[in-house]
């Protein structure tokens, strides 16, 4: 069965043949999760929109030399990550990056069964109120479905720190729910306490 790095590769081979079909593939399945990964550094919906198109636009343009792209995911989270920070350090865009506390989320009721939707909506402010590094991995690891691989390689850190930052991610997640779940899931006594069991808590 094909994976979606090999989907990727196929797009990018037709889109390199002038496929304008599959380049609207591709942009239907990447525009939304690459603007949201720019929304990571931007904090700015219309400059992480502005920078993505850019992108995508480029793509187009210079098909021809998508044959030297090897791995399609990495290449695109990599590209985003560097116009953002270009676009943080130009002259022209001044941006202070806000990273919420956790002393600024809402109280968490003690009792009580919570709605999914709600568990959603605080699992969402337990994750923008985690550091940006952290929130950036986790994100990129649960949302964008990338290996630890590929993140590492998208922000140009070790493997080992990649997975003890998605780690330190979901015990934060695991403490901050703890009290709409009637218990800590990183605390409950389970046979096994690891990494891919807190991970299932939060269906991500």
């Amino acid at each position: 069965m094909p994976t979606k790095k090999d989907h990727l590769l196929l797009l990018f081979k037709e889109i390199q043949l002038g496929n304008s079909n599959a380049f609207d593939e591709f942009f239907l399945r990447y525009y939304e999760k690459l603007v949201s990964f720019a929304m990571q550094y931007t904090k700015q919906m219309e400059s992480a929109e502005e920078i993505t198109s850019e992108l995508l636009v480029k793509i187009w343009l210079k098909r021809a030399a998508l044959y030297k792209v090897t791995n399609p995911e990495v290449y695109l989270f990599v590209s985003i990550k560097n116009a953002c920070l270009n676009w943080l350090r130009s002259d022209k865009k001044k941006n202070t990056l806000f990273v919420a506390h956790q002393d600024e989320l809402p109280l968490m009721p003690q009792s009580g069964q919570l709605e999914e939707k709600e568990l959603i909506r605080i699992l969402d402010l337990c994750v923008a109120a985690l550091p940006e590094q952290r929130r950036m991995i986790f994100r990129l690891i649960k949302e964008q479905g990338l290996k630890r691989q590929e993140v590492a390689e998208i922000l140009g850190l070790s493997i080992r720190t990649v997975e003890n930052q998605l780690h330190q991610a979901l015990i934060s997640l695991a403490d901050a729910i703890s009290g709409y779940l009637g218990y800590n899931p990183r605390k409950r006594k389970i046979r096994t306490e690891t990494l891919s069991d807190l991970s299932a808590i939060f269906f991500l």
